[in-house]
């Protein structure tokens, strides 16, 4: 019996001990990143609305990370027309509203 209460007591010992030292030695998180939506469209490939700072951008994500836009006006504009919308709208509010941005830096 007092073996086991030993061991009961030697395993609260350490669980305190790595939560102290965890917020002693945890890592300061500077900035903010955060995923808004995301979007999955096949096995392990993904589109992701990445919010870093105040910038938005949209990610295509599989084997490696792909900047795909910087959606920050475009994103802001599309999720307040469609609140409440799924991502799929929402994205493809956003994708057009970059085709006619592109469309229109590419006319002289």
């Amino acid at each position: 019996m007092k073996l086991i209460i030993a061991f009961i007591v030697v395993l609260l010992l350490l669980v305190l001990l790595f939560r102290f030292l965890g917020r002693r030695v945890g890592v300061v998180q500077r900035g903010s990143i955060q995923v808004i939506a995301a979007r999955q469209l096949a096995p392990n490939r993904s589109v992701q609305v990445v919010e870093v700072g105040k910038k938005l951008y949209l990610l295509g994500v599989g084997e490696n990370v792909q900047l795909l836009a910087d959606v920050t006006d475009s994103y802001t504009v599309a999720s307040d027309a469609g609140a409440g919308g799924s991502f799929g709208t929402t994205l493809q509010q956003v994708l057009a509203e970059l085709r006619r941005d592109s469309r229109r830096n590419d006319e002289p």
